[in-house]
C-alpha cells in the first residue's frame, strides 16, 4: 500500500529526536563549572529558557510547554524554583533530584521510564549520576510559565562567566557582544524573607510524586476500545485521569493544567479512532508507533513514531495510534487540562463496542 503523504500542517507538529535544536546557553548557570555541559531544548511553547535565541519546534500554544535537557555524566542543573508544575520523565540514564533551599531536604534517585512530579514554590535541582549521557523530558505547566527562580548562590557563582542575567527575564550574553540595556535592571537574590516561605518537602512526600516504571502497576480497560480486537493495551495514571473513561487510579492528582498518562501495548495494538478537544502531545519512550488520521475535509496522513520522537495531534482530526514493529512498546501520552479527557470515538468504534 502507497503511503498517505503528510501535508505541511502536519509535518510542523511531528518532532523527531534528530530534530531537536541544543541551546548551550539556556540559563544563567551555563558556564557556571559543574553545570556548563548541558543542552537544553525548548520543544513545544516557550517553556523558560532565558536566551533570545533559543529554537522552538512548535510555538502553538498547548495549555503546557515541553521541553528536554541533554547531560554527560557529572553535569548539575542548579537548584531553581518554578511559578508552574514541572514534571520530568527519564528518557535515558540515572538522576538524582534533590530539593529544598540548600538542596538537602531530600534525593530521589530515577532511572528509565521513571517519572517526577516537582511541587512549585521548592527549590530543585538535578544531576547525571549515571556512566553515560542522559536525556530527560521535561513538562511545564500553562502556556506561559512564568521565570525561573534561582537559587541566591546560583547566581554567586555564575559572576564572571559572562552571563547577566535581568529581571525581566532576559539573559545577556557578554561575551557574545550583547550589552545590558540601559533599561536592564540585573536580578538579585531572593530574599531571606522569602527563603523561609519557599516549601518544605519530605523524602516520602515526594516518593509519593514518582512514578517507578520498574514497579508499574497496569489498569486494563481504561478505554471505551481497550477490548475491541486491536485496541488491547495497559494504561497507567500519572497525572490526572487523561483520557481514561473510568476511575484509573492516577498518582498525582493535584491540578498540573495537563494530563499524563503511559500506555504500554503488543505490536498490533493501541487506539482506535477517536478525537478529543484538548491538545494531545504523543512521546515514544519505547518502540515503533504508527499514528494515522484523517480530518474533516477529507485529508489522510500516517507517519511512524520511533523512541524519543513527539508527536502534537491537533484537535480536528480523528486519529489512530498503533504499536508496530516487534517489540512491546510505551507512549506517553500528554492531554491538556486538568479535566477528564472527553474522548469522541469514531462512529465505527462505537457501533463495534455496542455489538
Amino acid at each position: 500500500m502507497k503511503a498517505l503523504e503528510i501535508s505541511e500542517k502536519m509535518k510542523k507538529r511531528i518532532i523527531r529526536k534528530e530534530d531537536l535544536v541544543a541551546d548551550k546557553t539556556a540559563f544563567i548557570d551555563a558556564r557556571t563549572p559543574g553545570s556548563d555541559k548541558k543542552d537544553n531544548y525548548t520543544i513545544i511553547g516557550p517553556g523558560v529558557s532565558e536566551s533570545s535565541k533559543r529554537f522552538i519546534n512548535l510555538k502553538e500554544a498547548h495549555g503546557f510547554n515541553i521541553g528536554a535537557a541533554a547531560m554527560p555524566n557529572g553535569c548539575v542543573n542548579s537548584l531553581h524554583s518554578h511559578e508552574t508544575a514541572e514534571v520530568f520523565l527519564v528518557s535515558k540514564g540515572t538522576w538524582s533530584f534533590v530539593w529544598g533551599v540548600d538542596g538537602k531536604d531530600g534525593e530521589a534517585v530515577l532511572t528509565e521510564g521513571d517519572v517526577i512530579s516537582l511541587p512549585t514554590q521548592m527549590f530543585r535541582g538535578f544531576k547525571n549520576i549515571g556512566s553515560d549521557d542522559g536525556f530527560l523530558l521535561c513538562i511545564l505547566g500553562e502556556d506561559n510559565p512564568g521565570k525561573v527562580i534561582w537559587g541566591p548562590k546560583v547566581l554567586e557563582d555564575a559572576k564572571g562567566h559572562g552571563l547577566v542575567l535581568l529581571e525581566d527575564g532576559r539573559l545577556i550574553d557578554t561575551l557574545d557582544g550583547m550589552e545590558i540595556p540601559e533599561d536592564g535592571k540585573v536580578i538579585e537574590p531572593i530574599s531571606d524573607e522569602e527563603l523561609a516561605q519557599m516549601r518544605k518537602v519530605s523524602v516520602e512526600e515526594m516518593e509519593a510524586r514518582v512514578f517507578r516504571f520498574k514497579d508499574r502497576k497496569p489498569f486494563e480497560g481504561a478505554y471505551l476500545d481497550s477490548n475491541l480486537p486491536g485496541g488491547g493495551k495497559k494504561s497507567y495514571g500519572i497525572i490526572g485521569d487523561g483520557m481514561a473513561a473510568v476511575d484509573r487510579p492516577a498518582l498525582v492528582n493535584n491540578p498540573h493544567s495537563f494530563c499524563l498518562e503511559l500506555v504500554e501495548a503488543e505490536p498490533g495494538n493501541g487506539f482506535k479512532s477517536h478525537k478529543q478537544d484538548v491538545p494531545q502531545v504523543l512521546m515514544v519512550h519505547r518502540g515503533q508507533w504508527k499514528v494515522a488520521w484523517k480530518g474533516e475535509g477529507g485529508e489522510e496522513g500516517e507517519v511512524v513514531l520511533k523512541e524519543r520522537d513527539i508527536m502534537s495531534v491537533p484537535t480536528d482530526v480523528y486519529r489512530s495510534i498503533e504499536c508496530t514493529g516487534e517489540e512491546t512498546g510505551f507512549l506517553h501520552i500528554v492531554s491538556g487540562g486538568d479535566e477528564r479527557v472527553v474522548v469522541e470515538w469514531s462512529k465505527e468504534v462505537v457501533e463495534a463496542v455496542g455489538k
